[in-house]
């Protein structure tokens, strides 16, 4: 699941990914991508051993917003996104993750409140957050690109 959410969060804009703890094939995993469909300049990938201790220093330097999403939170139908200062620290887990994020982030918001996708969450929230800019992004050093088409699959080699 973690790396569907980082593939989502470098495809619709995030500038990186903190992921706890150690897992070098999932990292190995997003550097693929990154190394041959562009964003390795763009996207930082960095593991860490506690979220919490992410959450607590982006909070102390004053970076911007803390935004957890979850099923809980308020809708974000019902969220007025000019609140939210930038850049912004997006915390997405499943039902594991701790009640100590609901408590110390900025914002709970809920992508509907409905039992949904995490992954399919931070898309939807990525989205609203460029207004759908984020869907013509083009990384300069993809190695590969996928030409659009009607119909079937073409991809060329552009690096």
């Amino acid at each position: 699941m973690t790396t569907h959410v980082a593939l989502v969060a470098r495809a619709f804009g995030a500038k990186g990914i903190f992921i706890e703890g150690n897992d070098k094939k999932l990292i190995d995993s997003i550097q693929k991508v990154l190394d041959t469909w562009g964003g390795s300049s763009y996207f930082i990938i960095k593991e860490v051993n506690s979220g919490k201790e992410v959450v607590k220093d982006w909070k102390s330097k004053g970076y911007g917003s803390v935004v957890h999403l979850t099923m809980y939170g308020i809708n974000l139908i019902n969220f007025d996104i000019n609140e939210l200062k930038f850049p912004l620290l997006i915390v997405v887990g499943s039902e594991k993750v701790e009640g100590w994020y609901y408590h110390n982030s900025h914002y709970n918001i809920a992508v509907g409140n409905q039992p949904h996708s995490e992954v399919s969450a931070l898309a939807i929230f990525l989205d609203r957050i460029y207004k759908g800019r984020e869907l013509y992004m083009e990384f300069r050093d993809a190695k590969l690109k996928i030409l659009p088409q009607r119909a079937g699959k073409k991809v060329t080699k552009i690096g």
